[in-house]
């Protein structure tokens, strides 16, 4: 049995199976949703933009609606349609994603758990050469609600076929980071803006900060997060 251990901040965290975001974490898209969300909201006085970081089509439409004056579903069929439009030229992976996902891939489960629709998602982890390297794709398309409630997290632990407790996720957003918390993992946070609040175990500037070591584990060990 092989499991992922991770030493960071004076912990050492293991697990049997990894679930990574996408946007901002996989591909570099999290900065396309916001400048898009900038736009929408650029008659707003005092809009912030960056409450949307993570957030679900759903979530982020009705909130615009509410600063907007807008109904509800149109703003969803037009975020959709700008996002959708402005991922198809394709996006560029982050800083040490297909390295990372290609090598726990090929000894751990390995999941992608995305607030995203499923057509956007699997056409930018195409584009990054990462689709059929992942054993997993779950999607705002496949659960009843999206981060922060821990369903996508909990649907891919799953469908992985391990518990969430013995699983890693890796999130760079608020929302993400409470929707892995709530399903029982372990979070490490990726995001270089300290100004951005994490609820992680463990946080990096960047997946190329990440030494991430693959070691037999004895099948009785426990493998929750525990101190070094």
């Amino acid at each position: 049995m092989t499991d992922l251990a991770i030493a960071a901040e004076g912990i050492r965290m293991t697990a049997r199976a990894v679930v990574f975001d996408c946007d901002g974490i996989l591909v570099d898209s999290e900065s396309i949703w916001l400048q898009l969300i900038s736009e929408v909201l650029a008659d707003v006085a005092d809009a912030d933009p960056e409450q949307f970081h993570g957030s679900s089509v759903d979530d982020a439409a009705t909130g615009i609606a509410a600063l907007t004056g807008t109904e509800p579903s149109a703003m969803r069929a037009d975020l959709v349609r700008r996002y959708s439009a402005r991922l198809a030229p394709g996006v560029a992976p982050m800083p040490g994603a297909i390295a990372l996902v290609t090598r726990l891939a090929a000894a751990v489960p390995v999941a992608v758990a995305s607030n995203g629709l499923r057509a956007d998602v699997e056409m930018m982890l195409d584009s990054i050469g990462l689709l059929d390297t992942v054993h997993v794709v779950r999607t705002l398309s496949d659960v009843a609600s999206g981060k922060p409630a821990p369903d996508l997290y909990l649907d891919a632990a799953h469908l992985l076929g391990v518990e969430p407790g013995r699983t890693i996720a890796f999130e760079d957003s608020p929302a993400g980071s409470r929707a892995a918390r709530a399903a029982g993992m372990t979070v490490i946070g990726v995001n270089a803006d300290p100004a951005v609040s994490l609820d992680c175990d463990a946080r990096f500037t960047s997946l190329t900060d990440i030494d991430a070591q693959l070691v037999p584990t004895p099948e009785r060990e426990n493998l929750e997060t525990k101190a070094p």
